[in-house]
């Protein structure tokens, strides 16, 4: 199985949890940082160990002052093809400027297409600007919509776009949005468990992070009416976007 969107850096262990997951039935964990602060320490973790796919990126919560500085050391490292970008996007709930997020989003928007990177996508009830920034890139990006939660319509202007639709744990509890899994195109479609950012608290050991993964697999394989098989290929075959 594929996790095609969690934050292993921001555990307490990283290394431990990482070694105790080699073996298992993880394939691949798509590590997403959020400032600059953690990209040296991420490299360090994807040269370790290769079931992780990095991803680096500036997350609207942590812009800050360092922010020209930190758009040139991405274009710098997103020249690897072994690398994707994220997590960026928008955030109407944080306290930073708005028109400074999409003046950061769309630069790093810019880099991603000028180096043929996959990008994670944060978006909090900013779909119209975020839908209007992605206009200027059609064709140009291959991207995704981590832990999707908008609407069936939003769904269907995204992947008009070409974008693949997560969808994390919180999908269980979210009657409309089990209604998006279901209609999601299945050439759009990823899963992801947001590690270490569950819906509601839980297990947070490896077995623990494991098990939801599966659940979630479990889950939207029964929304969908096929067999946990047809889904995680489905999923690894849609994974290949990344790095293609």
């Amino acid at each position: 199985m594929i996790d095609c969107h969690c934050h292993y850096l921001d555990l307490a262990t990283t290394e431990d949890f990482l070694d105790q997951l080699q073996g298992s039935q993880l394939s691949n964990g798509w590590c997403n940082s959020t400032e600059s602060s953690q990209w040296t320490r991420l490299g360090e973790i994807a040269d370790k160990y290769p079931l992780i796919r990095p991803f680096f990126g500036i997350h609207p919560w942590f812009i800050n002052d360092t922010v020209s500085h930190d758009l040139e050391q991405l274009n710098s490292l997103l020249q690897d093809s072994r690398f994707s970008c994220g997590e960026t996007g928008l955030d109407r709930l944080t306290s930073t400027d708005f028109s400074l997020q999409q003046e950061v989003f769309s630069r790093q928007l810019e880099i991603a297409s000028s180096t043929d990177s996959f990008v994670a996508i944060h978006c909090v009830r900013a779909w119209s600007p975020l839908l209007e920034i992605l206009v200027h890139f059609s064709g140009k990006i291959r991207f995704m919509i981590h832990s999707f939660q908008g609407s069936l319509e939003v769904m269907q202007q995204l992947t008009k776009q070409g974008a693949m639709i997560s969808f994390s744990p919180r999908v269980i509890g979210h009657e409309k949005l089990q209604r998006v899994l279901r209609e999601t195109p299945s050439a759009n479609l990823m899963l992801e468990t947001d590690y270490p950012y569950p819906a509601s608290p839980g297990d947070n050991s490896p077995a623990g992070y494991l098990d939801t993964l599966s659940r979630l697999y479990t889950f939207a394989a029964g929304q969908r009416g096929v067999s946990l098989q047809e889904l995680t290929t489905t999923i690894r075959k849609n994974g290949s976007i990344c790095t293609g």
